[in-house]
């Protein structure tokens, strides 16, 4: 039986835990305990074919004092239809892996 285990957890007590499980790289933990609380942070989509498939997007550039010239789309048009059109998916044998690069070029203010 855990004697200092709080019978309710306060909202510091849910930060920390969210902000260890971050730290140690868990961001799919913290996903889940969001979803499964009511939020909706990741996108359900239809292929045309009506395939269900996952989409969802942790990756993001923070940038302050700086200009944001230019970004690099992650798939081409024709890729982006395969995915969301034909219901191809990752990883598959032109992209091996389900991760996509995010890239940006930036230029001092």
């Amino acid at each position: 039986e855990l004697q200092d285990t709080p019978s309710e957890l306060t909202r510091d007590d849910w930060y920390g835990i969210f902000a260890r499980e971050l730290s140690e790289g868990k961001w799919w933990q913290v996903i889940y305990d969001l979803e499964v609380c009511g939020s909706s942070v990741r996108a359900q989509h239809k292929s045309n074919r009506g395939d269900q498939f996952y989409q969802g997007w942790l990756d993001y550039i923070y940038f302050t004092r700086t200009e944001c010239v230019g970004v690099q789309d992650a798939l081409t048009d024709s890729e982006r239809r395969r995915i969301y059109s034909d219901g191809d998916a990752f990883p598959n044998e032109w992209h091996p892996s389900d991760h996509l690069p995010v890239s940006a070029i930036f230029s001092w203010k």
